[in-house]
């Protein structure tokens, strides 16, 4: 059995997760007075935002198979000096050209990162502890992405978007050569030894359909989170509740705030209880959540649906836990990578479609939209097996 010691050896994975993540995030806040300086259409940002997204697809499944058989902290260590020169390429950039490279590029550094951490991690914890480290990894990711807009913010504040990235690009470089310190330090092989140690599953293998409805699961949280959090939420809080940005702002920090509260629940219950009994809830709050959009009017009821579909997205922490529940040990970065590409699918596609569908059809639409893709995998999510915690205990 894996040793009940599981947790001290993976902090400085969790560490990693939210400094490549800071790393990546500081561009959101400067993306307009970057637009200004270089003269791009809110067209040509749009192309920025879905470079990095395709730099993640691109790069989901590669990582999986990298972090099947390579030390993560030397994963991070790549990831980070990655994205650390590439940020200092977007603070020389003259054209919108080399921003989609370098945003690309950027983005398939947060993937290796990203599905790098949801490995270890997962391989690391023992079974009845899974949901707990998909929370870790969860809230060490949501973290990072607070904190990279708020130094972005200031470093713009104090200079320019081109300072902005000058600070990412040294940050990501300090971020390498602390992971390369860490793994010089003995930290690797202990992580190393750690998910040696873990067994087989206990359980059969899931079924080529189920992989499919968990993978439905990844890419329903997160088409909800790209055409809601990232599109149609600020766009209904401008135009219909006539908020400024900096309402807007704090709402959907709140929003991230209750993610982080969220994921270290579900954790709790995943293995206290049942997978099952933490990602039916997750889906289905988080399809309450966008329906309150649809039928309530007002700020309050605005900030309540942000709120309450930020809770519900914690699903995706447990439809990976339960991957790593069945996977074989050699074989978890593969699986785990198959997921997080279906996710990224959502996320860049969602986006899109809801816009889209907003422009010809209004609100209730566009809303009704994301909730037939979230109700659809709740009813198929209800065929899923318990993977985890009750069958380990017997």
């Amino acid at each position: 059995m894996v040793s009940s010691g599981w947790f001290r050896p993976v902090l400085p994975l969790a560490a990693f997760v939210l400094l490549v993540s800071t790393v990546a995030w500081v561009r959101v806040p400067v993306l307009p007075e970057m637009g200004a300086d270089l003269s791009l259409s809110p067209t040509e940002l749009g192309w920025v935002v879905t470079s990095f997204g395709l730099g993640r697809l691109g790069m989901d499944l590669p990582a999986g198979r990298l972090a099947d058989r390579v030390d993560p902290l030397r994963m991070f260590t790549l990831a980070a000096l990655l994205m650390g020169l590439v940020s200092g390429l977007m603070a020389a950039a003259p054209s919108l050209g080399w921003i989609l490279v370098a945003t690309f590029l950027l983005g398939a550094g947060s993937a290796t990162s990203n599905t790098t951490g949801m490995t270890a991690l997962s391989g690391s914890a023992p079974d009845d502890r899974r949901g707990s480290a998909m929370a870790l990894y969860s809230g060490s990711l949501l973290v990072g992405q607070a904190m990279g807009p708020v130094i972005g913010g200031f470093a713009a504040s104090a200079g320019t978007w081109r300072a902005a990235l000058a600070t990412a690009a040294g940050l990501g470089l300090i971020v390498a050569a602390g992971s390369t310190m860490a793994r010089r330090s003995g930290a690797g092989d202990r992580i190393s030894r750690v998910r040696r140690q873990r067994p087989a599953p206990l359980g059969p293998p899931l079924s080529a359909t189920q992989h499919l409805v968990l993978f439905g699961v990844g890419f329903s949280v997160f088409f909800t989170m790209g055409a809601m959090a990232q599109t149609l939420v600020p766009v209904m809080g401008a135009d219909d509740l006539h908020l400024h940005s900096a309402a807007i702002g704090m709402a959907l920090g709140a929003g991230g705030l209750s993610r982080i509260v969220g994921a270290t629940l579900t954790g709790m219950v995943a293995d206290q209880i049942s997978r099952r009994a933490a990602l039916l809830p997750c889906l289905v709050l988080q399809a309450g959540g966008v329906g309150l959009l649809a039928f309530g009017q007002g700020t309050a009821w605005w900030v309540l649906a942000i709120v309450t579909m930020s809770l519900g997205s914690s699903g995706t922490a447990i439809g990976a836990t339960m991957l790593g529940d069945r996977a074989r040990p050699a074989e978890m970065g593969r699986a785990l990578g198959r997921y997080r590409f279906a996710g990224d699918i959502g996320l860049v596609s969602g986006p899109v479609l809801a816009a889209w569908i907003y422009d010809i059809g209004g609100r209730g639409l566009a809303v009704a939209t994301v909730c037939a893709v979230l109700v659809t995998v709740v009813v198929a999510a209800t065929t899923l097996p318990e993977t985890g915690t009750r069958s380990t205990r017997r």
